[in-house]
């Protein structure tokens, strides 16, 4: 039940598909993560160039996309090598979709104690009680 939010900084004359960085943000976190696509929430919020800076510079000076993905995760769902391979791989994807990139381009994998988060009204920690529970 991950929760995606991209925040993203086209380059200049760009337009990019939200529905297809969407999928591909929901593909690659199945892939890699082994999440459910049905439980997945992706939010993408476009940023003006003159409000993302690097550096203390305006993306609206350079010609570069730029973008940062912060998803949220259960902790102790995913190993250290499940993480790295998603990390490669969205950046790989974006500049596929979004062409030339800022270096400092960044994707957060946030993992959060199973008490502290759900969906539907029920906590990831209850979620699993109830599964283990004798039926």
């Amino acid at each position: 039940m991950p929760f995606l939010h991209l925040s993203l900084c086209p380059a200049p004359g760009a337009d990019p598909s939200l529905r297809e960085l969407a999928v591909t943000l929901t593909d690659l976190t199945a892939e890699h993560l082994a999440k459910d696509p049905a439980l997945t929430a992706v939010r993408i919020e476009l940023v003006p160039a003159t409000q993302w800076f690097i550096g203390a510079r305006a993306m609206a000076a350079d010609t570069l996309a730029s973008y940062q993905l912060q998803v949220q995760v259960t902790a102790g769902t995913n190993s250290t090598a499940q993480i790295s391979a998603y990390l490669a791989a969205v950046h790989r994807a974006m500049g596929a979709a979004l062409g030339r990139l800022h270096p400092t381009s960044y994707t957060v994998v946030q993992q959060l104690p199973a008490e502290a988060w759900g969906y539907g009204g029920r906590s990831q920690a209850a979620r699993r009680l109830s599964a283990e529970a004798p039926a």
